[in-house]
């Protein structure tokens, strides 16, 4: 049986018996005629001015999106998220069936189960970049596909422990697969309290299309810790893994405090990636510090300071960043 069968069945497996085992309990046999639908609007926008050292201060659109979530009272949800900026582009397309609290089965364009920074929207960052860990190191986000892929997963929580596994084609948002190999990601979360969260990611795929002779095996790990106490909290993740013989990694850890009660937060991070560990020189770090207004429910201005600091080749790429988020 070929890998790819193997991930599969393996899946499919999870799946079937998840609806075999909970359908029967918590599902009905049919739709109820008087089953109720919900509609709920959503969206944001993001503009941003960016100070470099050495290259052009602009102004520039970030991020817009607008999202639509309709859900059934049987279990059943659709959501759709665009990118109206964009062509437009199809961000999410989401189906889901909540089965229980046990199990909800997803399937079609979403995010990869994987890091907890992969996981937080785009409109509730901290810092208005991710951290270069995730943007380099994390599936989804490392192929410039927003943290998703196409794929099927199910996911739930069972008393303090919180799961997600998920088949996916690994080639990004919006285009097919390109090989026949499927890739397996996976997330469990242990909360032994509200203020404390530990968790572990996998990620195993493969990279190169089906008409390559040589194709790379993609692994990836990832550790991740929160802790909120008052008005203080802090995480951190290490990501580590290897793309054919290639081996990577990073972490960061990030803390936080509320100056003024859910109105104003001071953020500091620290981020430090190897891409390459068998190079000796392009390793490198990057500090944020940050201050958050918030505006609202979901809007705020942020700024942030970077500093980038590389090992061998100094370059002067500090920036001051500047964004104003508004939502709805």
């Amino acid at each position: 049986m070929k890998i790819a069968s193997k991930k599969a069945f393996l899946i499919g497996t999870i799946v079937s018996g998840a609806i075999l085992l909970f359908s029967p309990i918590f599902l009905p046999a049919e739709t109820p005629p008087g089953a109720k639908t919900s509609l709920q609007w959503s969206g944001y926008g993001q503009v941003q001015y960016d100070s470099f050292q050495e290259r052009t201060d602009t102004f520039r659109w970030r991020r817009a999106r607008l999202s639509l979530k309709a859900k059934t009272s049987n279990g059943l949800q659709l959501k759709i998220q665009i990118d109206p900026t964009r062509a437009p582009s199809l961000i999410d397309l989401d189906l889901s069936l909540a089965l229980s609290s046990l199990a909800v089965v997803h399937v079609g364009q979403f995010k990869v189960p994987f890091s907890l920074e992969n996981l937080t929207s785009s409109s509730r960052l901290d810092t208005i970049n991710r951290s270069r860990t995730v943007e380099l190191l994390c599936p989804g986000q490392d192929n410039k596909a927003k943290g998703r892929d196409i794929g099927i997963s199910v996911s739930g929580e069972w008393l303090k422990v919180k799961y997600s596994l998920g088949l996916f084609n690994g080639a990004g948002i919006n285009c097919k697969d390109d090989n026949d190999q499927k890739d397996i990601a996976g997330r469990f979360v242990f909360e032994p309290t509200s203020s404390l969260a530990l968790g572990y990611s996998f990620y195993r795929g493969t990279i190169g299309s089906s008409e390559e002779v040589f194709q790379e095996k993609k692994r990836r790990n990832d550790l991740e810790a929160q802790l909120r106490t008052g008005r203080f909290f802090v995480r951190g993740e290490w990501i580590w893994g290897s793309t054919g013989e290639k081996k990577a990694e990073g972490a960061y850890i990030l803390g936080g405090y509320e100056l003024v009660s859910d109105k104003a937060l001071f953020i500091f991070r620290l981020d430090k990636v190897d891409p390459d560990k068998s190079s000796p020189i392009d390793d490198f770090k990057v500090t944020t510090f940050g201050l958050t207004w918030f505006l609202g429910k979901k809007s705020k201005l942020q700024i942030n300071y970077e500093i980038h600091q590389e090992k061998e080749i100094k370059v002067d790429n500090n920036v001051f960043l500047t964004q104003l988020q508004i939502g709805f």
